[in-house]
């Protein structure tokens, strides 16, 4: 009976061991996957191109029960003082989904001049595009996860995931407009249209409810028991990203290996890097200008550096077909702000030793 006791209680140590070490070696861990990427591109594109049924015959890949994965992982662990926190100060919330589009805009309007001094319009034709493109989206689903693994502010990390998505037929083509964008009425109709479908049912289903049924799980859990499966949660968001990354890098190389110049590659990165960047930036200086705590800081941090690439995809696969260089820096973006999370990642390890 003790054997059976000791085993028993062994099981969560060992699991938190193992999302111990996952979680020390994660950004080399997530580079690996991006090698592992280039080497054996294949299960990653299957993984990205599978698709589950649904009962009534719809059908969604497997990416989206991922990111719905990460957000139920993400509220399962929620502390309900962060939520009380929100409602005290919800100008935090504000600022945050100002800076999340204005800033990258305005990084993509001080970019504008400077690819045509440098005087290569066949190299880097389409990238201003892309990088506006990438600006005008959402905050990404899966800074939710970043911000539960680093120990952010879970609540605020929600807030401006849902907050950013049902702004977004409004936001995105006015941010676009405003980052000089020739949007015809048509064009604006059909972004709308486009994005509405990421902040409608689609959001309903994989937003929310997973959302929801996480908060959900906590409540009717109870914070001891929660307490004692965070180590799966870890663990579980972990290797979630990591599949992710893997399935997303595969498209990204693939397209990187189609014969682009090394310039062409260079450039594109240097611009999905920025983006990163700069949200990193303005969350740093939001902290200190408002004097915010340091689980707000991880939580803007992860939030304002990443993108809905997602929907970014979307809407170049519909209006810029011709032009393969959005698609390019889209993808970049995709893999640059994770490297960014995951150097985020380990300064914060780093920082609480």
């Amino acid at each position: 009976m003790a054997s059976t006791d000791s085993s028993h209680n062994a099981s969560p140590a060992g699991i938190a061991v193992w999302a111990h070490w996952l979680h020390r070696y994660f950004l080399a861990a997530l580079l690996a996957t991006y090698a592992l990427s280039g080497l054996l591109p294949s299960p990653g594109a299957a993984i990205r191109e599978f698709t589950v049924t649904f009962p009534g015959g719809h059908q969604e890949r497997v990416s989206m029960l991922l990111l719905a994965v990460l957000l139920f992982c993400a509220a399962a662990v929620i502390q309900w003082s962060q939520i009380r926190d929100l409602l005290e100060r919800p100008w935090v919330v504000v600022v945050g989904l100002l800076t999340a589009w204005l800033g990258p805009a305005l990084v993509v309007l001080a970019f504008s001049p400077l690819l045509p001094w440098l005087d290569m319009h066949d190299a880097t034709a389409g990238m201003m595009v892309g990088f506006a493109l990438v600006a005008a989206m959402p905050v990404a689903n899966s800074s939710a996860g970043w911000t539960q693994n680093a120990g952010g502010n879970v609540a605020l990390s929600l807030s401006l995931i849902v907050l950013s998505i049902l702004l977004s037929p409004i936001a995105t083509p006015n941010v676009l407009n405003l980052m000089g964008w020739a949007l015809s009425r048509s064009d604006v109709e059909r972004i709308e249209t486009l994005v509405t479908q990421f902040s409608g049912w689609k959001f309903i289903l994989w937003v929310i409810l997973p959302s929801l049924a996480g908060a959900a799980a906590a409540w009717i859990a109870g914070h001891r028991r929660i307490a004692r499966a965070k180590p799966w949660f870890r663990l579980i968001t972990l290797v979630t990203i990591l599949v992710l990354n893997y399935a997303n890098a595969s498209l990204a190389i693939a397209q990187i290996w189609t014969g682009e110049r090394f310039v062409v590659i260079l450039i594109a990165a240097i611009m999905a890097a920025a983006v990163s960047i700069v949200g990193i930036t303005l969350a740093a200086l939001q902290v200190r200008v408002f004097g915010l705590t340091r689980s707000t800081w991880i939580a803007l941090a992860f939030s304002l550096s990443m993108k809905h690439t997602g929907l970014a995809l979307v809407l170049a696969g519909s209006f810029l077909q011709d032009q393969p260089r959005v698609i390019l820096v889209v993808l970049l973006t995709t893999l640059a702000q994770h490297i960014a999370a995951g150097a985020i990642d380990l300064y914060i390890q780093h920082a609480r030793k």
